[in-house]
């Protein structure tokens, strides 16, 4: 079985060692735990509006747990794209530095 290993900017549930920050999302409050509370608050901030939005474009008595899911794929989407446009930088970088690299060898090495 593969072992989690958080991210240490991720936000965590129950971390006894620390005290929790009420956030509230969608009108519900949760006691979060995690090192930084502003980045807690930051973190919840975006997943409410992106529920907000999610909610506001649903017909009237949509189930909270279908608005919760519809925004965490939205957010998912956004990660994903994002992660495909770091990796499309990554590659754009790796290439013209290689170009670079063999330009100046060639003008060294005339």
């Amino acid at each position: 079985m593969h072992k989690y290993d958080p991210d240490p900017n991720t936000v965590e549930l129950e971390f006894p060692e620390e005290k929790p920050t009420k956030v509230t999302i969608y009108g519900q409050e949760f006691p979060l735990k995690g090192k930084d509370p502003a980045f807690i608050h930051k973190v919840a901030a975006y997943v409410n509006e992106k529920m907000m939005e999610v909610g506001a474009n649903m017909p009237g008595t949509t189930a909270l747990d279908k608005i919760a899911i519809i925004a965490a794929l939205n957010i998912a989407g956004e990660l994903f794209q994002m992660k495909q446009d770091t990796q499309s930088v990554e590659e754009y970088i790796q290439n013209h530095s290689e170009s670079l690299i063999k330009l100046i060898d060639d003008h060294l090495n005339t």
